[in-house]
């Protein structure tokens, strides 16, 4: 699966104009101008940063199988998927090893079937 590119490109391409745009807050004479053109550009800055960190992860679903035969599903925003063999571990502390991978076919048929790494818990 290829990345799209576009949102690092946006990211590139906004920072770029905040770039400018801060360069040329020291020709703005008045003071509360000045500070709120500054503040403008930071909350922009930080929405480039959330671009560039969206670029970076996707998302990746987990099928958690318990020892019991019970199991659970998880997804995690990770910049790499895991292997076969890798450790994982979600909001509670937990940590599973992923042992294999598994597609399900959605419903209704017109969607795209859905992949998980299936993952066990480390002893």
């Amino acid at each position: 699966m290829q990345r799209d590119p576009q949102p690092r490109t946006n990211a590139d391409q906004l920072g770029d104009s905040l770039a400018h745009n801060r360069a040329t807050l020291s020709l703005i004479e008045d003071d509360d101008e000045r500070a709120r053109r500054t503040a403008a550009i930071e909350e922009a800055e930080r929405y480039v940063a959330l671009l560039r960190d969206g670029a970076a992860r996707r998302a990746f679903s987990f099928k958690l199988e318990f020892g019991d035969g019970r199991w659970d599903v998880d997804e995690q925003s990770l910049a790499s998927e895991p292997r076969v063999g890798d450790e994982v571990s979600f909001d509670d502390g937990r940590r599973w090893r992923v042992r294999g991978f598994q597609v399900v076919p959605a419903r209704p048929a017109h969607k795209p079937a859905r992949r998980f790494l299936v993952c066990a818990p480390v002893a």
